[in-house]
């Protein structure tokens, strides 16, 4: 006799098979919560849960998360929509200077759903920019691929399964990875729409058992291209967080609790070396002054009048890898048709950890000078 929780699971799947959506039974899994490691002493890719005896505390997924004291060694890839929008790519490009983190590849998918219309040809220059104003700013080149363009379509029809240089370059590394290593599977920050990603889906299914998606707010914003994510949340092991659980909205600048304060409430009443603003204009390069001027002039973060959206690594889930106690709590949840690992708590003292650990990197002076 099957229980109700068994029956309504067969008709979601039933109900998806009509939709149209692949029930590859090669899709990734995750596995159920581990809450008492002494009875799962040997993990497998999909395994999760929190405070793993031997590594760091927090939220601890296996084949992503290291011992304490060892390097995260998995390639990312990271693909947004706009570069310019969020501060991730600056904390990844002094992290990959450092020799902390390993770019594999970045990629610009320029598309979006809703009342923005769908493509937007000159998103792709914001990723060019943003290399080019890390170069300048003394990233070594070497840790930089060039920048790569995703999906690029003039509808969300025309942009199902749109073959790119962005869809291939996916399924390239994330084999050559998976042969490498199979224990490292690769790590995918997706910032915007997925479209890229699920395009690489369709020309090689088997490549969602072997990588990790970090995938920013796919249950709301970034979820909208719904052919695209429904096919993610379906076929690969998802980290999801977003609107309902991580965007610290504030009413004043000066409330942040990641981002550097300044000392007023309101862009307009600071100038570029108030509070600790000051702290990155100090180091006298450009990538960092480019935040400040993000700060003072992008509605997101100097909203006068309004509610400030911005108090984050708004597209930087995939930070968790580095700092595991990012999350307080998570849970298996439906998202988009797909099961996914979706975070469900965010505190003050994660906000404070993610604050202490970017500020370090970025203010980091050996970051900014290139190996001769």
């Amino acid at each position: 006799m099957k229980t109700a929780k068994q029956i309504a699971c067969t008709l979601m799947l039933a109900l998806l098979s009509m939709l149209g959506f692949p029930l590859s039974a090669d899709a990734a899994r995750w596995n159920k919560e581990t809450t008492d490691w002494s009875k799962n002493p040997k993990p497998q890719i999909g395994d999760w849960g929190f405070d793993r005896p031997g590594y760091p505390k927090g939220l601890y997924i296996h084949g992503v998360t290291v011992k304490e004291g060892k390097k995260v060694k998995n390639p990312i890839i990271y693909d947004n929509d706009v570069f310019d929008d969020v501060f991730d790519d600056e904390w990844m490009y002094a992290m990959a200077s450092l020799s902390k983190l390993d770019i594999a590849a970045l990629i610009v998918t320029p598309v979006l759903t809703d009342f923005w219309g769908f493509y937007h040809h000159d998103w792709i220059q914001t990723a060019y920019d943003s290399r080019n104003l890390a170069i300048e700013s003394g990233i070594n080149e070497k840790h930089l691929p060039q920048i790569v363009i995703g999906t690029e379509a003039e509808s969300e029809k025309l942009g199902e399964k749109k073959l790119s240089e962005g869809a291939h370059l996916y399924v390239k590394i994330i084999n050559e990875q998976y042969k490498k290593d199979p224990s490292r599977p690769v790590i995918i920050n997706i910032g915007g729409q997925g479209a890229t990603l699920a395009s690489a889906y369709c020309i090689d299914p088997s490549i969602a058992d072997k990588c990790i998606v970090y995938y920013t707010d796919i249950k709301v914003y970034n979820g909208h291209y719904q052919w695209a994510s429904k096919l993610i949340a379906k076929n690969f092991r998802v980290v999801s967080w977003g609107q309902d659980n991580w965007w610290m909205c504030k009413k004043n600048q000066n409330e942040w609790n990641v981002l550097p304060r300044p000392v007023n409430p309101r862009a307009k009443q600071n100038d570029v070396n108030s509070g600790e603003w000051a702290l990155l204009t100090e180091m006298k390069v450009p990538m960092l002054d480019h935040m400040v001027h993000q700060f003072r002039n992008r509605h997101e973060y100097s909203n006068d009048g309004e509610r400030i959206y911005g108090d984050a690594y708004g597209d930087g889930t995939f930070i968790h890898a580095w700092l595991p106690n990012i999350f307080s709590d998570a849970e298996l949840q439906i998202v988009r048709g797909g099961e996914v690992l979706h975070v469900t708590r965010f505190t003050a003292e994660n906000e404070a950890a993610v604050k202490r650990f970017t500020m370090d990197i970025l203010l980091n002076k050996r970051a900014y000078k290139p190996a001769k």
